[in-house]
């Protein structure tokens, strides 16, 4: 798997030779404590929101990746729509679609 992140003004590119099967546990766990949070009828505080946006984070910098870059570097150097991809990536095993060349058209061929 790789990432590629834009730190201090450079795009760097980091690899991992696989996905762990950590990073599935680790996510179940971050969502069994979420869903008991829900039972109880509790509304999460922002500081709890954070900590847990955190907790999911870690699943790329300290699981998958082995702290080549910090949840910073992460949060700092890619968009949600790209971190949200690589998260489904190394949690759900789903590849990233391939991007569309400007003349490849639509669905419908136009």
């Amino acid at each position: 798997m790789q990432i590629e992140l834009i730190i201090d003004g450079e795009k760097k590119i980091f690899t991992a030779p696989f996905i762990p099967m950590l990073a599935r546990r680790k996510y179940f766990e971050i969502q069994a404590k979420a869903e008991e949070r829900e039972e109880r009828e509790e509304k999460p505080t922002t500081k709890e929101i954070l900590s847990e946006d955190d907790e999911i984070m870690s699943i790329l910098t300290n699981v998958v990746f082995k702290d080549q870059f910090t949840i910073n570097q992460l949060l700092e150097g890619a968009s949600k729509t790209y971190v949200d991809g690589k998260l489904a990536e190394a949690v759900f095993g789903i590849a990233p679609k391939a991007k569309k060349e400007g003349n490849e058209g639509n669905e419908q061929g136009k």
